[in-house]
């Protein structure tokens, strides 16, 4: 098991071997008022969403760093918002103060799987010997997976669970065995890392697309508009909060959840989980 030390710098170096995907090119505006009444209504044949919204937001923060604690989670309950957090099992804040992560829950947010060591592509040069991807089979990643839900269970998170992919990939072994199949039997639904509007009415639920959310507000709010133009699912992906690694400036993360309550009559601000959830049980009816 590597040291959360080195894993401090995981993202980062991710970030320069490609794993993560690019902004919108044309960020807009941030509304200066957020009347939801101004929204027109969904089209015809539109992906019916709960309560008269026209589109879904999911928040979700990887790797359970200090940063969210301190800074997100008291900027979410300001706003009367939830949001999803997907913990490394051997995360050093985890360890210390797992009373925080019960009481994350018991506030009404998430706890998801992220994995218990975060592994990646061994060519990344954070990677320790024996912890790439291509270390693992499906076994291993079987045991790690029954970990990491085991934790969130003693945590006080509920059943369904949900995943996220660290670095993003589905691959495991020297021959990229993919290991979807495993999340599928194991989990509700699982966060990719490919940039785009989800549409709930077709894409699947074990690679939903998510976006960085290390940008400015103003590019944040653009993937908003994008999901209520679209009538989609739009996730964003957050790392470290006014701290810690890939962090989204406090500005602009207080910028991207004022327009989300102002704009409650017409997005669905919810956790990772229900929302596929609830995506699931529409494409039955």
């Amino acid at each position: 098991m590597h040291s959360w030390s080195k894993f401090l710098g995981c993202l980062a170096a991710c970030c320069l071997s490609g794993c993560l995907t690019a902004m919108p090119n044309s960020p807009g505006a941030v509304k200066s008022t957020g009347s939801a009444t101004t929204d027109p209504p969904p089209s015809a044949g539109a992906f019916v969403w709960p309560n008269g919204t026209r589109a879904a937001i999911s928040l979700t923060y990887d790797d359970a760093i200090q940063s969210q604690l301190d800074n997100a989670v008291p900027a979410l309950a300001r706003h009367g918002l939830v949001a999803t957090f997907f913990l490394t099992g051997t995360s050093g804040v985890v360890q210390q103060s797992p009373e925080r992560y019960r009481a994350l829950v018991q506030a009404g947010h998430e706890l998801g799987s992220h994995t218990m060591n975060h592994p990646c592509d061994r060519g990344m040069s954070f990677v320790k010997p024996g912890f790439g991807l291509q270390d693992y089979d499906l076994a291993r990643m079987q045991t790690e997976l029954t970990e990491n839900v085991q934790q969130l269970r003693d945590l006080g998170q509920k059943e369904p669970f949900s995943f996220a992919y660290p670095c993003g990939s589905t691959w495991l072994g020297e021959a990229h065995t993919s290991y979807i199949p495993l999340i599928e039997q194991t989990f509700v639904a699982a966060r990719g890392v490919d940039a785009r509007v989800d549409d709930p009415a077709r894409d699947g639920l074990f690679q939903v697309p998510s976006t960085m959310g290390n940008a400015a507000g103003s590019t944040l709010v653009t993937w908003v508009d994008r999901a209520l133009k679209e009538g989609g699912w739009v996730v964003f992906t957050f790392h470290g909060v006014a701290g810690d690694y890939l962090a989204v400036e406090a500005d602009a993360h207080e910028t991207l959840l004022t327009y989300l309550e102002q704009h409650k009559r017409s997005v669905w601000t919810e956790r990772f989980g229900s929302v596929a959830q609830y995506v699931k049980a529409q494409r039955k009816q």
